[in-house]
């Protein structure tokens, strides 16, 4: 923005001006960025509850998998029970009308028969690491005797 003076000769910007426009943009900018400094605080928990998710699912798909073999069913055997750590794990036996008949312990190796319930329900859980009263993931499969 050029202004011409009486004699014609271009004048620039004042101080002034300068100093207005700076303020002016740093407003804008600190009413901008102010909320995207909470949008990565989201982002952060959230990817928290998603790897929380997933080895929570990779557990249990693990545990499905081996369990497909009715003899590691009964034995309430894992074969890599690394897939747990990290992870809460209760296992509760149930009848045919699916009422809970006793808990089992964690799955591990592949020792002699356990039980030999119907059905089983799998709850894994992960908890947050700051935080033990703010649950992660929660995971509730039923799995039935083959």
């Amino acid at each position: 923005m050029q202004r011409r003076t009486e004699s014609g000769v271009a004048a620039g910007l004042t101080i002034i001006e300068v100093l207005v426009s700076i303020a002016l943009l740093s407003v804008i900018v600190l009413v901008v960025l102010t909320p995207l400094t909470g949008f990565f605080g989201l982002t952060r928990k959230s990817n928290q509850q998603v790897s929380a998710t997933q080895a929570a699912q990779r557990a249990m798909e693990a545990l499905r998998g081996d369990w497909l073999s009715q003899s590691n069913y009964d034995k309430n055997c894992l074969t890599n029970p690394a897939v747990l750590d990290g992870l809460k794990i209760e296992i509760t036996a149930l009848d045919v009308d699916n009422q809970p008949t006793g808990t089992l312990g964690r799955p591990g190796t592949c020792g002699a028969v356990i039980s030999q319930p119907p059905l089983k329900r799998v709850r894994i859980t992960q908890v947050d690491p700051q935080n033990s009263n703010k649950l992660l993931a929660e995971l509730i499969v039923e799995v039935d005797r083959r």
